[in-house]
């Protein structure tokens, strides 16, 4: 039953998912490094990862419906807990644990 909607395919969905994820990084350094209002930044990162959870719905209607069903579970769950997108988390989580030990291991040098 096709009503004349095209549904975008999957990997226009990815390829929207990603650059969200590189915005979300790119807002994220321009915040620590200052460019931005704490005012601003944080309406600014979750209206980005609402975006980020509605591509993910159409995702649903794909050959792919079962990863796009994960990426929509694992997005709600980053935007609850940490306001980003899973791809930006696999940049956050690393550089942040750098940060980590590199503050903990300061005093030594």
């Amino acid at each position: 039953m096709n009503h004349g909607t095209r549904l975008p395919s999957s990997l226009l969905l990815v390829v929207i998912a990603a650059l969200l994820s590189l915005l979300l990084i790119f807002l994220t350094e321009a915040a620590l490094l200052g460019a931005f209002s704490s005012v601003w930044i944080r309406p600014i990162i979750r209206v980005t990862c609402a975006a980020n959870l509605l591509v993910a719905l159409p995702g649903l209607m794909t050959a792919k419906q079962v990863a796009w069903l994960n990426y929509l579970l694992l997005s709600i769950t980053t935007y609850v807990v940490a306001s980003t997108t899973p791809i930006a988390a696999l940049w956050i989580i690393p550089r942040t644990a750098f940060l980590a030990v590199r503050h903990a291991f300061s005093s030594l040098w």
